[in-house]
């Protein structure tokens, strides 16, 4: 039973409901300005932090340097109609050429087996029926030159010793881990040189580095116009062909961010 002066659309009634409604806006303001606050300080507390003023760069140091080793690859191919005749023979010859390049001087570990292949060969006479005629037998070595000038003494005996067929002759560089040094702190100068351009033209000062990454690329090696496919030993050159190493180009790539102030 609705109390005296508590009916609906009376005086006392409209009252309490302006009230509550008054109190629940109330609520609802206050709780707003909580949060757009809240929202507020963490904004302004994330862009006053001195990393969210960088300028990013990027610095490039080249470096050409002279390659250093030489790398040529010796191959005994034998063909036949038994495996074990031709596998002997090719072995025989293949130890022939090893030996003869160690006697140049060339260390065991540089002389590496790159292939060693036996290949059936096919009568197609009867396309569906292929017949087998025979094998070819084929592998190779790698062989790292450390003194170029021995690079035409290689050639010479490891064709006289067995060899049949020479691979492309290539230069490269041992050890790269100077020059990629030296071709980083090029790009470090460069990128730190062109940061500090962009600061002064800006008005602004550059500050500690951020983060920073790197990127590397070189030349593949070089292949001089040498090769050869020789049928017969005797078929062995009698002048020492002309070789030059040329150069090999380092590119390293650095990006840089720093701060500024």
């Amino acid at each position: 039973m609705a109390q005296p002066g508590m009916q609906p659309g009376s005086k006392s009634f409209l009252q309490v409901i302006a009230a509550i409604f008054l109190g629940v806006l109330a609520v609802a303001l206050v709780m707003n300005l909580i949060t757009g606050r809240w929202y507020q300080d963490i904004k302004a507390e994330i862009t006053s932090q001195p990393y969210a003023r960088t300028i990013t760069v990027d610095g490039e140091g080249k470096i050409t340097a002279t390659p250093d080793i030489g790398i040529v690859s010796l191959s005994v191919v034998t063909q036949g109609a038994n495996v074990k005749t031709i596998t002997t023979e090719g072995n025989t010859k293949m130890n022939q050429v090893i030996a003869a390049v160690k006697g140049l001087g060339i260390e065991a570990k540089d002389i590496t087996t790159s292939q060693y292949n036996l290949y059936p060969q096919y009568d197609y006479t009867n396309y569906k029926l292929p017949k087998i005629t025979g094998y070819e037998f084929n592998q190779s070595v790698t062989v790292k030159i450390r003194d170029l000038g021995k690079i035409n003494d290689v050639l010479d005996v490891g064709i006289k010793s067995g060899s049949n067929q020479v691979g492309q002759l290539s230069f490269d560089i041992d050890d790269p881990s100077g020059i990629k040094k030296q071709a980083r702190e090029k790009a470090f100068t460069a990128a730190k040189e062109k940061a500090k351009e962009m600061a002064d033209a800006a008005g602004v000062k550059l500050g500690r580095v951020v983060t920073f990454s790197e990127g590397y690329n070189y030349a593949p090696p070089m292949y001089a116009n040498y090769k050869m496919d020789l049928a017969m030993p005797e078929a062995a050159p009698t002048g020492g062909a002309a070789v030059q190493p040329g150069s090999q180009e380092f590119n390293m790539t650095v990006s840089v961010t720093y701060e500024i102030e």
